[in-house]
Order: C-alpha cells, then structure tokens, then sequence
C-alpha cells in the first residue's frame, strides 16, 4: 500500500511533466521572430542600389519630400530698397556755352571750360518686375521687365574764375586780349527706372544665384543754364606809348537757359542677385543693380541700387 497522493504533489509533478512543452513553446517563438527580422531584411536586400526614395513602398518613403528644384516658367513680384545716384556736371554748360560764343573764335575754347562739379545724392526706391525661366539641370536663363520708381535729385551751380584768352587772329598792329568768366547751373532728377534684362544664374537647392545686363530707360526732368561776363581789351602796338581800350563782352545769345520735364532718357544697367525658395511657388529675392545714362542734356547720371523683393512663380 502505498502513501497517499496530495494535491501539493500532484501540481509539482504537472509542472515537472510540462516544463519541455513551455520550453518548447518560448523557443517557436523567438525562431518564429527571428524568421520574421530575416525576411523583412531581404525585401530590403531586393531594392536596387540606385532606387530613389519615390521608388521605394509608401511604408517605407514615409514623409519625404524633394527640395525646390525648378525655376522655369513666369514669375513676377514686388521690391524695395535705396538708391545711390551721381551726377557728373563737367560737361552739362558746354552745349549752352557753345551756342552763345557760335562763329567767334572764342567758341572752340570756352566751350571746353568745366566749370560744374560732381554731385551725389540717395532716395529710397520701390516698384515690381515680371520675367521668364528657361531651366537645364542646374542652368538657368532668363528675362525680366524690371521697374523702380525713386527720386535722385542732383543740381550744382558755380563760376569760373577770370580767364585771360589772346586772339590769335586780332586785326593788324593790334593786340586783342579776352577776359572771360563763365557761370552756369544743372539740376537733375530721375524719377522712374525701367530695365530689360537678360539673366543667368545656376540653381542649387533652393537658391538662385544669378547676374543680369541689358538696357535701362529712365524718366528725367533736367534744367540748366550759363552766362558770359568778361571784357575785351585792344592794344595798339603801332604807336608810342601804346595805348588799350577796353569794352564789356557782350554775346546777342547770352544768357541761355533750358528746361525739360519728363524727358526720356537711356543707358544700360548691370548686377548680381540671388532667388531663395521659401515654398513651391514663392521666392524672396536680395540683389545689387548699377544703372548709367551717359547723356542728360550734357549730363552723366549713375545709380546703385540694393533691395529686397518678393515674387511668386507660375
């Protein structure tokens, strides 16, 4: 007869008799993970090299998105900034003066006196452009319509001091000396700016660096003015003492002025920028342009300009 069975024994016995079954079961599972890490890492295998993130399945690409990268098409938008200008004066009284001293010997000598100075001046400036791309791969062409409207306003005045001139040609046994002061007067005012330009740049992520030239018109209001003083001192060589008698110089042109609102006026500009992606189709813009006129009524006009823009693309 043997001892009797408790229930204390009976449950350490059925755990004793299942332990190889859970053992069993544990080691299923972690071959059955590792089965599943091994396939998931040879779909990943199977991927070309060279797929990009687009070729990959929407599990695996996520939130990616590609940076800007194209720059064709039309665009257009609105700027600010400041304007230097400069004015170049030395010239502006020559036509004025020629046309009082026409046909006298006087013409070909005065009329090449500088007696204006240089000027310079700033104005803040605004306005918009509109232009075209053409992009290959990195490359990028361009043309633009750009305008600013600003307000450079230069004007210089002043007065030579007495130039003594000896005609070459005074009549015979005489000596005929001029006494010659020339003042004048120039003003000028740009008003508007409107550039044509041809662009190139190259793009990288999603920047723009780019340089321009073309051909710029501006909207000009110009005024000036010159008079003559002076006297005109003739010796008699041919007597004993010799004996002078000076008059006033006096021109039937003189004085001449000249005054004109609105004149149209043309020259070339040239600069650098750079376009900055901030979304699909807007950009902001930084960029440096010079602009010259090379004759105002006589007069040099030269402007730098830096500002800031922001454009859209379509």
């Amino acid at each position: 007869m043997g001892w009797p069975r408790t229930s204390g024994a009976s449950a350490a016995a059925s755990a004793v008799a299942d332990a190889p079954r859970n053992l069993h079961r544990r080691s299923f599972r972690r071959s059955s993970g590792l089965r599943t890490a091994l396939a998931a890492l040879a779909l990943l295998a199977m991927i070309p090299v060279g797929a990009s993130a687009a070729d990959m399945p929407e599990f695996l690409r996520g939130a990616y998105a590609p940076s800007y990268a194209r720059w064709d098409g039309f665009y257009a938008g609105g700027q600010a900034g400041m304007t230097w200008g400069s004015a170049d004066f030395g010239n502006a009284d020559n036509s004025l003066v020629s046309y009082m001293l026409a046909n006298t010997e006087l013409q070909g000598i005065v009329t090449n006196f500088t007696t204006l100075p240089k000027g310079s001046t700033s104005s803040t400036s605004f306005g918009g452009f509109v232009g075209y791309n053409w992009q290959w791969d990195e490359v990028v062409l361009g043309a633009e319509i750009n305008y600013n409207h600003t307000s450079i306003g230069i004007g210089a005045k002043d007065t030579t001091d007495p130039v003594l001139i000896t005609s070459s040609n005074p009549p015979p046994g005489y000596t005929l000396v001029y006494n010659v002061t020339v003042t004048s007067g120039a003003s000028v005012t740009i008003h508007d700016i409107v550039t044509a330009r041809g662009r190139a740049g190259w793009a990288f992520d999603r920047f723009l660096p780019y340089g321009f030239v073309g051909l710029a018109v501006g909207r000009a209001d110009v005024s000036r003015y010159a008079t003559l003083s002076g006297s005109t001192e003739t010796l008699t060589t041919t007597t004993a003492p010799t004996t002078s008698t000076t008059v006033p110089l006096s021109l039937p042109r003189d004085p001449q002025t000249q005054s004109q609102d609105g004149l149209f006026v043309y020259g070339f500009t040239a600069g650098l920028g750079v376009d900055i992606a901030l979304m699909q189709n807007l950009f902001v813009r930084a960029e440096w342009e010079f602009v010259e006129f090379p004759n105002v009524s006589d007069v040099r006009v030269a402007a730098n300009s830096v500002r800031a823009a922001v454009g859209l693309k379509f």
